[in-house]
């Protein structure tokens, strides 16, 4: 009990009355109270539960509403996707049908036909000898010629000794290009009174000049082109100066040296070499040269050494004499 409810016990005992309550419903009470409490809870449990099963009444309900509804909602948007379908396919086959159409039009008219041919690099071929020697046609198919430029470029080079390499590509919408290479020409040959010029190769061309091209150093008695071809790759080696400083070259084999070859120099030497040795060789005729107190012959065929003119008589019996006692040996 309560202090106020024990006071209020004592104060209606000194009344004489008895009290209203009684202890026992005191006690009582907070069962009361309890049960109240449960009937309450079951009350709101029941209630929950009836609302649980509105809804659940309620969804079945909204599931078991007719379908109909529901499709006349999404009828517009099919609609919309049968004929975004229907615009995709037929924009499909309208442009593949426009497509072949071009590409007809396109084989029909002028411009797949090769229409010109422009040559690049040439310096010393004219440019319609070129043309002429690829067997490019115009007025012929341009794709056919451009698959097959290969075979093309094989004609010019064959046809054309000068053309180190050609390569023919497309110039514009219905033209070609032709780019060609060149080798150099860096020696002539000299036969009577004409002269044939000499490539880096070592090819002669059929080209006959009859004045001597300033710079270029004169080949005499190549009766072998090989042996051209071996000096060419010695000559290529040489230094500027040095090409320069050659004026004529003779091939002069002798019974035991069949690459022997004589240089003869714008200082006024000559010099007697072996063609595998020329660019080895020859590095060091600068140094020798030098040391030269008039001009005269140095021979590189064995060693190194020099002499004035006049005493080739002295040398070669010399030579003669040590060729001899060797062979007696």
């Amino acid at each position: 009990m309560t202090p106020w409810q024990k006071e209020n016990l004592e104060y209606m005992k000194k009344q004489g009355d008895d009290p209203v309550w009684h202890p026992s419903l005191l006690r009582r009470k907070p069962t009361e109270e309890t049960e109240q409490e449960e009937d309450n809870n079951q009350g709101e449990a029941l209630e929950e539960e009836d609302a649980g099963q509105s809804i659940e009444i309620d969804q079945e309900a909204d599931k078991k509403k007719p379908s109909y509804e529901s499709f006349a909602d999404r009828l517009p948007n099919i609609k919309k996707e049968r004929n975004l379908r229907l615009y995709r396919r037929l924009t499909l086959i309208v442009s593949v049908l426009l497509i072949a159409v071009l590409i007809s039009l396109y084989f029909v008219s002028p411009l797949s036909k090769l229409g010109s041919i422009n040559v690049v690099g040439n310096n010393n071929i004219d440019s319609e000898i070129l043309i002429k020697q690829s067997g490019l046609e115009k007025g012929k198919g341009l794709w056919e010629q451009l698959w097959d430029r290969g075979v093309y470029e094989k004609k010019i080079r064959r046809a054309l000794p000068r053309v180190r390499n050609a390569s023919i590509s497309l110039s514009g919408i219905n033209s070609f290009k032709i780019k060609v290479n060149e080798y150099k020409v860096v020696a002539l040959e000299s036969e009577g009174e004409e002269y044939h010029p000499i490539l880096e190769n070592g090819k002669i061309l059929n080209e006959t000049l009859h004045v001597a091209e300033s710079g270029k150093p004169i080949f005499e008695n190549f009766q072998d082109e090989s042996l051209i071809k071996e000096l060419m790759i010695s000559y290529a080696d040489l230094s500027t100066e040095i090409k320069h400083g050659i004026s004529e070259i003779k091939y002069a084999p002798s019974v035991t040296n069949k690459d022997l070859v004589s240089l003869y120099m714008n200082d006024g030497n000559r010099v007697l070499v072996n063609i595998p040795q020329l660019s080895e060789k020859m590095a060091y005729y600068p140094q020798v040269a030098k040391q030269m107190d008039e001009a005269g012959i140095i021979d590189m065929e064995v060693g190194i050494f020099s002499y004035p003119y006049g005493n080739e008589s002295t040398i070669e019996s010399t030579n003669e004499n040590s060729q001899s006692s060797d062979e007696n040996y």
